[in-house]
């Protein structure tokens, strides 16, 4: 019987990604062709999807501890629904007003447009990811190399454990940096409603599994998604993991410039930042970026020796970094 549960965890840790997100974008597609506008239709996806991730944390855990609250749930949900419901569709309508004039000269430039309307879908998808994602991945990679851009980014990195719900959270200025390479390109390319839909469900449903406490397992997949068993590397307290594995849908911008990173003879240990008085609550959270006072990870190459003693006995091991 034992051994039958662990086949059973183990298939289902390594079908339970790629089953939910082809079952989402199938549905979010089907909504499309029904003529539901596409505001609903990826809602109409997203939350359920939400829903069910919860539960498989509850079903399939990675990490028992991590299922217990933190005090952190009023602050992820304030931040998901500021950072990830009300602030894209505030800024939206503001680059399409910036950017009108851009796409009216391309528009009367090319007479059948920019964007390859005539690919099947799939394929229109995939090139919306390859497009934003090396734009997402070098606001990433700046984010843990400018201290300014970090101050924004710890809000993300602060959690203490991993679970969906810190899929969204982003310090509202960061966002609408990360907001930039996901819209600009695709206004001023004239990219159809479709694509973008199956794109936003991909993001959110990616998104919410890249950050939970789900067992995931999925093998050679790592080469193309930035899925959690990376993405947790990311979120570790050790700066020469943390800064690593910036994909944020897929991974491929990681494999090409150097920082993908996969160890497969252990487990990521302690995460978050290192300042253990980061504020936890959602308004000093906003306010956190413009206190000076704050550690400031980012500094890591000027300090490597500071860090190292800081995290040796938390952690459990030693940065190896020339000083």
């Amino acid at each position: 019987m034992n051994n039958n549960k662990k086949l059973q965890d183990s298939l289902a840790s390594i079908l339970v990604f790629p089953l939910v997100l082809t079952l989402s974008l199938l549905s979010v597609w089907l909504m499309l062709k029904s003529g539901l506008h596409e505001g609903i239709a990826v809602f109409a996806v997203l939350l359920p999807g939400a829903l069910l991730i919860a539960i498989l944390e509850r079903l399939l855990p990675y990490r028992q501890d991590w299922n217990q609250s933190d005090g952190d749930l009023k602050t992820d949900f304030l931040h998901m629904l500021i950072a990830q419901i009300t602030i894209p569709r505030l800024v939206k309508p503001a680059l399409l007003a910036l950017l009108v004039s851009s796409v009216g000269w391309i528009n009367t430039t090319f007479d059948n447009g920019v964007w390859p309307n005539d690919w099947p879908l799939i394929f229109q998808v995939a090139l919306v990811l390859l497009i934003a994602e090396f734009g997402r991945y070098w606001v990433h990679r700046a984010a843990h190399t400018y201290i300014p851009l970090w101050r924004f980014h710890a809000v993300h990195h602060s959690p203490n454990r991993l679970y969906w719900m810190n899929a969204g959270r982003f310090h509202p200025v960061e966002k609408v940096f990360f907001l930039l390479p996901e819209m600009v390109p695709f206004i001023l390319l004239g990219t159809n409603v479709e694509a973008m839909s199956l794109y936003f469900v991909f993001n959110g449903i990616h998104g919410m599994f890249q950050h939970s406490n789900i067992k995931v397992r999925l093998g050679w997949l790592n080469y193309v998604f930035a899925m959690t068993e990376l993405h947790r590397w990311h979120h570790s307290k050790l700066v020469r993991e943390s800064n690593r594995n910036y994909g944020n849908n897929l991974i491929i911008w990681d494999l090409v410039f150097g920082t993908f990173f996969w160890p497969r003879d252990r487990e990521v240990k302690v995460i978050g930042v290192y300042n253990p008085d980061y504020p936890k609550g959602y308004l000093a959270q906003l306010k956190a970026p413009f206190q000076g006072s704050l550690d400031k990870p980012a500094d890591y190459k000027q300090r490597p020796k500071y860090y190292e003693n800081k995290i040796k006995q938390e952690c459990g091991v030693l940065v190896e970094e020339k000083v």
